[in-house]
């Protein structure tokens, strides 16, 4: 009879012992469905949005392979972005440049951090400033400043510059290179 008993509460325990254990393991399954402190507040494929002016008119159109917002810090992650900007002055905004990246960071002051392959084209032909290329680059969207601490290349009407520093400001067409500033023009009789 002792081993019967031994037998019987032996089965018991090792059930117990089974069933606690697959309740932990569904545990470790939610837990890998709840967002972590340092994760994204949100992430996104293939994402395309326009964002507006407080009068109504569109400042720019963003597009990007994958997109994580961080709420913690309010920095936005972008893997490829394409970014259209418009004119900030005119009563029917069209697109005036087109900016592209590897990959972007857009702080909560709207300061977009581009790294890798930056190429800023403008989309209207009459402008003096036709193109920039660098590596890093730093864009403030509101007033739609720009600068950039890497080696920089700058196309215009008839013209192409390099150097080591650019300061500018993309609605004014303006453009300064400092640091080894090379630059050639193109003279068409």
């Amino acid at each position: 009879m002792n081993i019967r008993w031994n037998i019987i509460l032996s089965i018991i325990a090792i059930t117990l012992l089974a069933w606690f254990y697959s309740l932990n393991q569904e545990k470790q399954e939610h837990s890998a469905l709840v967002k972590s402190e340092n994760g994204p507040e949100y992430s996104g494929a293939n994402m395309h949005t326009a964002v507006f002016s407080p009068v109504g008119q569109k400042q720019y159109l963003a597009t990007a392979d994958k997109v994580e917002h961080y709420a913690n810090n309010g920095e936005t992650k972008f893997i490829l972005p394409k970014l259209y900007l418009y004119e900030l002055t005119q009563d029917s905004p069209k697109q005036s440049w087109s900016i592209s990246a590897n990959n972007a960071i857009l702080t909560k002051d709207n300061l977009l951090f581009l790294n890798g392959n930056v190429q800023v084209d403008s989309l209207l032909e009459s402008r003096k400033l036709q193109k920039i290329e660098t590596q890093s680059a730093v864009i403030d969207l509101k007033t739609q400043d720009i600068s950039s601490d890497s080696s920089v290349k700058i196309n215009g009407y008839n013209f192409y510059s390099t150097g080591l520093k650019l300061q500018g400001n993309l609605q004014q067409q303006i453009a300064t290179l400092k640091e080894q500033v090379k630059t050639y023009y193109e003279i068409k009789k």
